[in-house]
């Protein structure tokens, strides 16, 4: 009896032992479960944006933008950029509103004949140490144009550059050459003076030769009429070399002579024996004699041979005689050596008539000898 009694005591031990058990390992699993608290996850990025993604060679400003949260709390937030030439630069990001963040980039210029990019990184961090990073894309940045030189133009050319009165044809012509490629090529031919002008195209001649053929029409008179020739060459992108060529002449008509008809006394003045520094005065004599009804006779008076002969100046300059009229022109003699001396009295028309009409001169310069 006493054995059996000694038997339930120790079950009831047991298993208030065991009870006690179970509560410690209770409290000790639900002490851990406080003092850990709920899973700690790293930041996520929800997106993000690179505004502008393309530049021209000049470069700039870029937006860069980010969707970052944590379930405890965002730390910082960087954009790592990779650079062209293999490098890197950090950029911080700053919490503009909500959950976005914001920085900026600033693009140098490219002065390369290479387009360069840039890629972007968003790094993030919590306040837990907790790390994510992604690429959310980068800058294409244009090659630098090379610069592109002006036309270079040489060999300009207007052949012949002098033509009948009738007009006719004349090449144009030039050599025009660019870094890149020349994409018209003209002639502006502008009538002096004060005139209009006429484009000429010059066509593709060979290798860097363009020519191009002007007709110019007859000219009516009475002045030689001219043109004002320049060449000009542009490029594919518009920008012009302008030369000139020179100027193209095209004769004056003939101009009808008078029917007026110059006559002369004598055909030769003789001033005979004059001393050597005097001087002796002689008139000659000049008519316009008429013919087939008559008509005035303009022209300019001359003197060539001896520098002992002059016009008097009452004399010289221009002259108008009518029909019928006789005028008179006074010549001085004074020579300055010993000896026979000769010149000519020309008349010139101003209507090219009678040419070759003059009036000789003659004179003979002497020494007077004193005694002693």
């Amino acid at each position: 009896m006493q054995s059996r009694t000694t038997s339930i005591g120790w079950v009831r031990v047991l298993a208030t032992l065991l009870a006690l058990v179970g509560t410690m390992l209770l409290f000790c699993s639900q002490a851990v479960a406080d003092e850990g608290g709920p899973e700690d996850n790293p930041p996520m990025i929800g997106g993000g944006t690179v505004t502008p993604s393309t530049l021209s060679h000049e470069g700039g400003s870029v937006q860069l933008s980010a969707e970052v949260t944590d379930d405890f709390g965002v730390s910082m937030v960087y954009a790592l950029v990779y650079d062209p030439d293999g490098s890197t630069q950090l950029i911080q990001l700053y919490q503009g509103n909500l959950n976005t963040y914001y920085g900026t980039l600033e693009v140098p210029a490219n002065y390369s004949n290479e387009q360069a990019n840039y890629g972007v990184e968003i790094q993030a961090w919590d306040t837990n140490g907790g790390y994510a990073g992604t690429l959310i894309g980068g800058v294409q940045e244009e090659a630098a144009v090379p610069f592109d030189q002006y036309p270079y133009v040489v060999g300009e050319a207007v052949t012949p550059s002098y033509l009948p009165a009738e007009g006719g044809q004349t090449t144009i012509s030039v050599e025009a050459s660019d870094d890149r490629s020349v994409a018209n090529v003209y002639a502006l031919l502008t009538t002096l003076p004060g005139g209009g002008d006429t484009e000429l195209t010059l066509e593709p001649r060979g290798e860097n030769r363009y020519e191009g053929t002007f007709t110019a029409p007859a000219n009516s008179g009475p002045l030689a009429a001219e043109y004002l020739v320049e060449i000009i060459a542009e490029d594919d992108i518009g920008q012009q070399t302008r030369v000139g060529a020179g100027t193209l002449v095209i004769a004056a008509p003939p101009v009808t002579p008078s029917v007026g008809q110059l006559k002369s006394s004598s055909s030769i003045r003789r001033f005979g024996a004059v001393p050597v520094g005097k001087a002796a005065k002689e008139f000659v004599f000049v008519r316009n004699a008429p013919r087939l009804g008559g008509a005035p006779v303009e022209g300019t008076v001359q003197i060539s041979g001896s520098p002992g002969f002059s016009i008097v100046e009452s004399s010289t300059g221009h002259f108008v005689i009518n029909p019928g009229e006789r005028r008179a022109f006074q010549v001085k003699f004074k020579p300055t050596t010993n000896g026979q001396q000769t010149a000519s009295l020309e008349f010139v028309r101003d209507d090219g008539g009678q040419p070759g009409f003059a009036v000789g001169l003659s004179g003979r310069g002497i020494r007077l000898h004193r005694g002693r």
